[in-house]
């Protein structure tokens, strides 16, 4: 007949067994409070991270807005300049080249300004280098002052004298006057 032995390595089992109890729940409660604490976190960067979307999102509207806001200034921008370009080119040229003798149209017009009228804009049409085309607005005291500043128009070599229209502001006379001025010698 065979005996069975009854092996049992441990000299204290029941204390053994405790003991891997107590470690197996220590780490259940790590395992748990890790898991806690991950879950927590990964929930508040998730929030942080839909709201920093939402930001964004925010910003690439505001973005755009400007963007839009941009072109609009930039379409205008070359709608003016275009507008303007042949105005200023000429003018331009006319400084380049200094062909034309500004000293002389201006002083060849204050002498047909008679001594009460004044003018109140003055804008150049085209030119060559010899000859410009141009209006200007004049206010003169009165009908004969006006006649008077025609007359002395036509008598320093100004041609194409045209008056435009008139108004009567404030007791005074607004005219627009268009003329052609060419240079002699």
């Amino acid at each position: 007949m065979i005996k069975k032995i009854n092996l049992n390595l441990a000299s204290e089992p029941l204390r053994n067994r405790r003991f891997y109890r107590l470690l197996f729940w220590v780490l259940i409660g790590i395992f748990l409070c890790v898991s806690c604490l991950s879950a927590f976190l990964f929930l508040s960067y998730r929030q942080r991270g839909i709201e920093a979307k939402i930001a964004l999102a925010q910003v690439s509207k505001k973005i755009q807005a400007a963007q839009k806001e941009r072109n609009e200034f930039n379409r205008q921008i070359q709608r003016v300049s275009r507008k303007n370009k042949e105005k200023f080119d000429f003018i331009n040229i006319i400084i380049l080249k200094k062909s034309f003798s500004w000293v002389d149209f201006f002083s060849r017009l204050e002498k047909a300004l008679p001594a009460s009228s004044y003018i109140l804009t003055f804008s150049p049409l085209e030119a060559g280098e010899r000859r410009i085309d141009l209006r200007f607005k004049v206010v003169s005291a009165s009908l004969n002052t006006l006649l008077e500043l025609i007359r002395n128009l036509n008598a320093s070599n100004f041609k194409n004298i045209t008056v435009k229209n008139e108004a009567k502001e404030a007791g005074v006379i607004i005219s627009e006057i268009s003329l052609s001025y060419e240079r002699t010698g």
